[in-house]
């Protein structure tokens, strides 16, 4: 009997391009993608998006509480994802944190956090305590007064990992623009690098098989390769649809493509 999929959130991290172009590559923007460690139980050896699943301190009134900017449009087109769909961008701006040390937040009117600099070591130390569990992602907002920023999460689709699977989840992709005064510090428990590049050098690597990619990556990728900038890639994900991106595709047609 296939199990229940899990509820997740991942994060497409979007950047101005700073590596040189190359022959036939003129993207003006890169991507972010993390490689998982060897050891992890799903996706070993794998590069994604950050992101994870739901989390009991996602649900808390006052983790809601702490939710800004939110688009109430939207949020009843995700209804058939999940009863109260502001979890979602609760989850992906949690996990993005935790994985990434990037913190989507601002103060209650809805400003980008201010001289973040100035709190970058207090940061680091509350992903630490976030990863081991020793402080909830309510209690570091609610200390430095600041608010989920969910105007800089914009949805960009659906995968819910196929019934065969012994481990699924039911995973919602956003795109967020990298906040440019921020420093990644990954999470080296699960994650054993971050890689920046456009999707058309990602997908290279894919095919040269220098690095493994999933269907959900792969595709968003190739949706991504259509945009040459990022205000491309946001004016064109505006139509908000839950509809499963794999449910079209039997594990045949999946193995095609990445022969």
């Amino acid at each position: 009997m296939p199990v229940d999929p899990k509820i997740a959130a991942t994060v497409v991290l979007l950047r101005e391009r700073v590596s040189k172009l190359k022959s036939g590559d003129d993207f003006e923007f890169e991507v972010y993608m993390v490689k998982r460690h060897k050891n992890s139980r799903f996706m070993s050896e794998h590069h994604v998006f950050p992101g994870g699943a739901i989390d009991k301190q996602d649900l808390t009134q006052e983790s809601k509480g702490r939710l800004i900017g939110i688009d109430d449009n939207v949020l009843q087109k995700l209804r058939d994802v999940y009863e109260d769909p502001s979890i979602l961008w609760i989850i992906a701006i949690r996990e993005l944190f935790e994985e990434t040390g990037i913190l989507i937040a601002g103060n209650k009117e809805g400003n980008s956090i201010r001289n973040i600099e100035k709190i970058t070591t207090k940061l680091k130390k509350y992903q630490g305590n976030l990863q081991t569990k020793k402080i909830t992602m309510t209690d570091i907002l609610t200390n430095e007064n600041l608010y989920y920023a969910a105007n800089n999460l914009i949805y960009f689709g659906r995968f819910i990992t196929p019934a065969i699977s012994p481990i699924r989840f039911d995973t919602q992709f956003f795109i967020c623009k990298f906040p440019q005064n921020q420093n990644i510090n990954l999470f080296y428990d699960e994650l054993t690098e971050g890689v920046w590049a456009s999707p058309r050098e990602l997908l290279s690597k894919f095919k040269k098989n220098e690095i493994k990619l999933i269907f959900p990556q792969y595709s968003t990728l190739k949706r991504l390769k259509k945009f040459k900038t990022i205000q491309e890639v946001f004016a064109n994900s505006k139509n908000v649809s839950t509809q499963n991106l794999l449910k079209d595709f039997s594990k045949k047609k999946l193995c095609h493509l990445f022969k």
